[in-house]
């Protein structure tokens, strides 16, 4: 009897050094998914920005001037119909707002960092989105540790550190895909009443951050119409009624200087927004979003919609801004293409899970393995030059954005914050239009300048 309860402790004790090293390696792993982030929001942190930058004077100063200003049953409309250039930020309104009500003053440094914190919850939708629910908790991390080193590759780096685009850019992607993702629970059309609830709110609140939130209605009603779930399409399309008459009323166009023969390039520039998150050339940027897009037609041959339904509805939103983008912004959408790389990069990610699970049915000699080493060593790299170069152009604008303040502060009626001669030479208003901005909020106290820094 004793001879076999030996045995029997003798026989577990593999089985627990098994666990055991298995538990090792998904620690492992996952420390290794977490770190893109942890030091991309290392590099926000130590060059974050505690002052307005360019449309932060439109867009945050001036409306909270002039909302401080406004009778308090005005207040709720003018977050609502506000307009700035094209856009109608009633998200980001909304967070000014609010921070007023609750501190009467505005900060820089919690509006970027807020917008920054969307990156967090993105990231967890795309491991919710494309892990692998099949295989094991490590062979899903590693899986993923490609997608956590592309997303947190900041290459969208302008973006960041700045709370304009921080409170427009980076939370419509967040809205947008948890939409999606609502829309599809078990990879099927057919979402609770609870996840309809939640989807129509996120949309909702996807358009009333950036008006390529409202690509969502096609492809959701496309979706619910394909299955005859007319009630579910119409709660869909009055997600979209509140944003839509926000805009509408009283909307005052803004016309844009796109260029000569833009309809010929805009493809190319459609190209190019796809393949500029890993590639900051044009040429070579759009021949691989030629690729991209070979990649992507390959996905709905294959009916991987099917597979990977949010992954893939989320992707067609995503093209969708880009030709929204190309047909709007035309060859500026490659100027300012680092606000845009955020999309490439998601395009990026799509294509390694599609590939990932596609090439092994297709090619018989297919090694995983190396598949897998591949794409996160090309993913490392994308991450180390982008993260190297975001690193230094927000030190660089740090620098300018502080010592401009700093000029400003010796004399408030002769200097102007705005010293960027880039920007001064295609726009020589701007010099004075912030001096005024940032004089009217100091003196309807919305506004307070940061104590003196130095700049490192």
């Amino acid at each position: 009897m004793v001879s076999e309860d030996a045995g029997h402790g003798t026989s577990t004790l593999p089985a627990m050094e098994n666990r055991k090293a298995e538990r090792v390696s998904i620690f492992l792993l996952l420390a290794a998914v977490l770190l893109p982030a942890v030091i991309s929001f290392g590099i926000l942190y130590r060059e974050a920005l505690p002052a307005p930058y360019q449309d932060d004077y439109a867009v945050i100063l001036a409306f909270a001037s002039d909302y401080s200003q406004s009778a308090p049953r005005e207040k709720i409309m003018y977050i609502v119909t506000s307009q700035v250039n094209e856009y109608r930020l009633v998200f980001a309104h909304a967070i000014v707002a609010s921070e007023l009500a609750l501190t009467d003053h505005v900060s820089f440094t919690f509006l970027t960092f807020l917008g920054n914190m969307f990156l967090l919850p993105i990231g967890y939708l795309l491991w919710l989105t494309y892990r692998e629910e099949d295989k094991k908790t490590a062979d899903q991390l590693l899986a993923f540790l490609p997608i956590s080193l592309l997303f947190f590759s900041l290459t969208y780096w302008e973006n960041l550190n700045w709370a304009t685009t921080d409170l427009q850019n980076i939370p419509v992607i967040f809205f947008s895909l948890l939409a999606i993702y609502l829309l599809l629970p078990d990879k099927s059309l057919a979402p609770t009443h609870a996840h309809l609830l939640g989807a129509c709110l996120a949309a909702a609140l996807a358009s009333f951050t950036s008006p390529n939130g409202f690509l969502l209605g096609p492809i959701g009603l496309l979706l619910f119409l394909a299955n005859r779930a007319y009630a579910k399409a119409g709660a869909w399309c009055s997600s979209f009624a509140l944003p839509l008459a926000a805009y509408l009323y009283h909307y005052a166009p803004v016309a844009h200087i796109v260029g000569t023969a833009r309809y010929v390039t805009r493809p190319l520039f459609f190209l190019a927004f796809l393949g500029c998150g890993a590639i900051p050339l044009r040429w070579p940027a759009a021949l691989l979003g030629v690729l991209i897009l070979a990649i992507f037609w390959l996905a709905v041959r294959s009916r991987f919609d099917r597979q990977r339904p949010a992954a893939f509805y989320f992707t067609v939103w995503v093209l969708g801004t880009a030709a929204l983008v190309a047909w709007v912004r035309g060859a500026a959408a490659f100027l300012i293409g680092s606000r845009y790389s955020i999309y490439s990069l998601l395009m990026l990610i799509f294509c390694y899970s599609f590939l990932a699970q596609s090439l092994p049915s297709r090619l018989p000699d297919f090694k995983r393995r190396r598949f897998y080493v591949t794409c996160t060593v090309l993913a490392l790299c994308i991450y180390l030059l982008a993260n190297g170069h975001a690193y230094g152009k927000l030190g660089a604008r740090r620098r300018m954005v502080l010592d401009g303040i700093n000029l400003y502060r010796t004399d408030p009626v002769a200097n102007s914050p705005m010293i960027d001669k880039n920007l001064l030479k295609g726009f020589p208003e701007e010099r004075e239009w912030e001096q005024r901005a940032l004089t009217r909020a100091i003196q309807t106290h919305v506004y307070a300048l940061p104590p003196p820094q130095q700049t490192h």
